[in-house]
């Protein structure tokens, strides 16, 4: 008889300690909750309140559980444990000031849509699926957008990363690189014989003290001269296509532009051999060309150059779905993807000139 008590004292004592510990889990799993402390009240709680995710023509609303936390059990409990390490960083103030916050702000969305990429954006359809769509009833470019996303597999955090809060600066960080090379860059002067990179676009000229006649392409690799003052003379080495007389191209047969040129430019070409593309039928001309450029904004080291644009990569090509190797498409194949792709990051046509460079120079038909 006592072994039944007391059996039936550890079931109750059992039943008391998981209806307690799940009490405490969902009590932590309500906005209440999540806005308890100011870091997310005064943030991406504000922006929150602006979306249709917390007040729209149907009356219902999807509060941060229902976004950031699993319902089923097991994936709840590791989200859960998860969490301990926010709570963590909430102890060390890590963002306790919207500063703080912003700074941080792009590197914790991308923790978020990964995670969601990862579960195939499981909080999402909770509520959406491709099923329940009635495409009828969209606009036209949404069903076009929802139908083409099905059949490439695509999943909700790959287009929708701002539905709730709004989208984090993703160029901060590269151009943080960015204004640390050209800082460097001002700094070094080449000495002959070296071959050196441009950090950003240069202008050419015929003499230092004559109007620009091009403009060299970041990234490109150039033999030096002579150093006269604030002014170096460069040799560019570099291919011409028949029919586009004013660009430079890195590789024979491959649209990898590396200089644009004026006529006065054009005229002093020093013409080498010309080749065939068996592709296109078209002729190519080696060419060298040699020109003066600012003596300052320069770097010896491409590796430095290559990690701004693996930066670049990593921040806006994977705002609209998940890496791609840069080796799926050809040098040529690569400008009209890109140009395609281009209205749809945040990039200036300096940083958008560079990232193409960047892509095209690892692209499937190059040799590394």
């Amino acid at each position: 008889m006592r072994k039944v008590i007391w059996g039936l004292a550890w079931m109750l004592a059992g039943v008391v300690a998981w209806g307690g510990f799940n009490t405490a889990l969902e009590a932590t799993n309500t906005t209440s909750f999540c806005i308890s402390c100011h870091v997310m009240r005064d943030t991406v709680y504000v922006e929150y309140r602006q979306s249709a995710h917390f007040q729209n023509r149907s009356g219902v609303r999807a509060g941060c559980p229902d976004c950031h936390v699993p319902r089923d059990w097991n994936h709840k409990l590791i989200r859960k444990a998860q969490a301990s390490n926010e709570l963590f960083h909430w102890a060390l103030g890590s963002i306790d000031t919207p500063e703080k916050f912003e700074a941080k702000r792009h590197d914790l969305a991308a923790r978020e849509w990964t995670r969601m990429r990862e579960s195939d954006s499981r909080e999402c359809r909770n509520c959406h699926s491709f099923e329940a769509m009635d495409f009828h009833k969209q606009s036209m470019k949404a069903a076009r957008a929802m139908r083409e996303a099905a059949k490439a597999g695509k999943t909700c955090i790959d287009c929708h990363k701002a539905v709730a809060h709004k989208m984090p600066d993703v160029t901060l960080k590269h151009r943080a690189m960015l204004a640390a090379l050209s800082a460097e860059a001002r700094n070094t002067v080449p000495a002959v014989g070296d071959v050196v990179y441009a950090v950003e676009p240069r202008m050419l000229r015929s003499r230092p003290d004559a109007e620009p006649v091009g403009e060299l392409a970041a990234a490109v690799p150039v033999r030096v001269l002579a150093v006269a003052g604030d002014s170096v003379e460069i040799e560019i080495a570099a291919w011409v296509r028949d029919g586009t007389p004013a660009v430079l191209y890195s590789r024979f047969g491959k649209r990898m532009a590396v200089a644009s040129l004026t006529e006065a430019a054009q005229s002093v070409l020093e013409s080498g051999e010309t080749k065939e593309d068996a592709d296109t039928g078209q002729a190519w001309t080696a060419q060298r060309l040699r020109a003066w450029a600012p003596a300052a904004g320069w770097t010896r080291d491409p590796e430095r150059l290559w990690a701004y644009g693996e930066r670049m990569v990593q921040d806006n090509c994977t705002l609209c779905h998940t890496r791609r190797s840069p080796g799926e498409y050809t040098a040529d194949a690569w400008i009209g993807h890109f140009n395609m792709m281009r209205r749809l990051v945040p990039l200036d046509d300096s940083e958008a000139a560079f990232l193409l460079t960047y892509l095209q120079g690892r692209a499937g038909d190059m040799v590394p």
